[in-house]
């Protein structure tokens, strides 16, 4: 069930930038206020039909549009959801040069975690600024 007060704070899927593990390229990053979604489909085209355009910002959509995408996110064949309070740390290291991946690693309070390989500069500008509006006191950089 989706809350009417959870709020779409952005996201984004990458089939070449993004990572599950060593071998799963294309993965999607998305977070509303309240959860983070770990999707291994991409959701973008989806979204911009609901948000009515392709540059939609979050904060500019209707009430409507915001639980449309919220919806999609619930009940999307996802890899992962996790509630913010499930998540004790967000480790971001950035990617340190051409050749090397940096990585998102979710902590999870009961010990669990899922590593997310980032392979450009500009993927991890993105994520950093989605993981500040999603929870900023759990971010660590390494």
């Amino acid at each position: 069930m989706v809350d009417e007060n959870e709020v779409y704070l952005g996201g984004f899927y990458s089939s070449t930038q993004l990572s599950l593990g060593k071998f799963a390229v294309g993965t999607g990053l998305y977070a509303t206020n309240r959860r983070l979604f770990i999707l291994r489909k991409d959701m973008d085209v989806t979204f911009n039909k609901i948000a009515g355009n392709k540059d939609f910002v979050p904060a500019n959509l209707t009430p409507e549009q915001n639980l449309g995408i919220v919806n999609q996110l619930s009940s999307a064949s996802s890899q992962m959801i996790l509630s913010k309070e499930e998540i004790s740390t967000l480790e971001l290291k950035e990617p340190p040069g051409a050749f090397r991946t940096g990585h998102l690693n979710i902590l999870r309070i009961s010990g669990e975690s899922q590593k997310i390989g980032i392979g450009k500069k500009k993927e991890y500008e993105y994520i950093l600024n989605l993981l500040q509006s999603f929870s900023p006191q759990t971010i660590r950089m390494v």
